[in-house]
């Protein structure tokens, strides 16, 4: 379906030397046969990374890898904080990481990922401090940025008598990071499944899905409550990707304290789910009662768990929760195209939705900000689509397993 364009093999060993601490000499031990194959797909657009090893090795081979990459998406991020913040990046990376305690929610539940981030640190010579910070993109957005950011859109069906079930989204991120399209694929040797992630270099993912069928696609909703402690959204995406069963990904989504406002939608082979979260809150939203099919966009339509910014928004425009500060135009797109009358939802018709431009304003599902569209085909040989750009603009092609 696609022609692959092998450009760089990297195998890298590493050895004990002198004047190394024992916990970097473990590091390297463990790094004896870790690799990465990266290929350039969908006519260069597509970076595609395979992955094998433990998560030290595999995080050593992404920073290898992806080097020069990595350090140029690090200087946007720190060019944006600037511009944000108007305060020093390296000091306030520093200042975000002592006033918020991520880390431990992150120990707590996805402690191998730190050894991951450690390799990508290493690999690609940029400091760990940096590259974790580089985790927390809703974060940074939640507690540095403005209050109505983001526009992602998504979609999820259950499966029927004829087709599987099929998540679905079109991931819109700051523009500074387009042209960066990667997708890691992840050989998990411990579980005997594959994941495949969107991401950006030295980034763990941003969606994706595995070969159990379970699948996460993500929006951000910036009016519910978050906090300075919490599981980020980075790793909640991992967490949900490492699970064998939909059901342990749910009650992983149940069980964390989430960091960040955010509707998850999780798919699975049967039944998919979308789940707005919030600080305090985890509340299920389907458009009606019975509904095969699901979607979302960046405003809560069930949790009510709303920050205190937001709420202070509202009340400085007079406006009520209700109300809202404005109406959201990418809904309306998926609500004219799916309704109770609808049954039997086909992959060109989600191709349509995400291509959709309904308007001439720029609240339309493929937008400025969108970085690359994905369709997760949850059957028994799973399939993961991706169009690696704005979808109007640019064609799906297929990644096997």
């Amino acid at each position: 379906m696609y022609k692959n364009l092998l450009i760089l093999f990297v195998s890298v060993v590493f050895l004990a030397c002198k004047g190394e601490s024992p916990k970097d000499k473990d590091l390297s031990m463990v790094a004896q046969n870790q690799s990465a194959q990266l290929e350039l797909l969908g006519d260069g657009k597509l970076r595609f990374l395979k992955l094998s090893g433990n998560p030290y090795e595999r995080g050593l081979a992404h920073g290898k890898a992806l080097k020069s990459e990595i350090q140029e998406v690090i200087h946007l991020f720190k060019k944006d904080i600037a511009e944000t913040t108007q305060e020093d990046p390296d000091a306030f990376i520093a200042k975000f990481l002592a006033v918020t305690d991520y880390k431990a929610a992150v120990e707590k539940w996805m402690p191998e990922s730190m050894m991951e981030l450690k390799g990508i640190s290493e690999g690609s010579g940029v400091d760990f401090e940096t590259i974790f910070m580089h985790q927390l993109g809703d974060e940074y957005w939640f507690n540095a940025k403005d209050v109505m950011a983001h526009s992602c859109s998504s979609f999820g069906v259950n499966k029927s008598a004829e087709l599987p079930s099929i998540t679905a989204q079109n991931m819109d991120i700051p523009e500074y990071y387009h042209g960066f399209q990667t997708v890691l694929k992840i050989d998990d040797p411990d579980s005997g499944k594959e994941i495949m992630v969107l991401t950006i270099p030295g980034h763990l993912g941003i969606t994706g899905m595995n070969t159990k069928s379970v699948s996460i696609n993500c929006n951000t909703l910036m009016q519910l409550d978050y906090g300075k402690t919490g599981l980020p959204v980075t790793f909640i995406v991992r967490g949900v990707l490492e699970k064998n069963k939909q059901e342990d990904a749910l009650a992983f989504i149940d069980e964390i304290t989430h960091a960040s406002g955010q509707n998850y939608i999780i798919g699975g082979p049967e039944k998919v789910y979308s789940l707005e979260c919030s600080a305090n809150q985890v509340v299920e939203f389907r458009p009606f009662e019975n509904s095969s099919f699901t979607y979302h966009t960046n405003h809560p339509m069930s949790n009510t768990d709303f920050s205190e910014p937001y709420l202070m928004q509202l009340e400085s425009y007079g406006k009520t929760v209700e109300e809202g500060l404005y109406e959201c135009q990418r809904i309306k797109s998926f609500q004219q195209r799916f309704t109770e009358q609808t049954s039997d939802i086909e992959i060109e018709e989600i191709k349509s939705v995400l291509r959709a431009r309904d308007h001439e304003g720029r609240d339309v599902v493929s937008n400025s900000n969108t970085y690359a569209s994905v369709i997760y085909e949850l059957s028994e040989q799973p399939k993961f689509i991706i169009a690696p750009g704005k979808p109007h603009e640019t064609d799906y092609i297929e990644i096997d397993f």
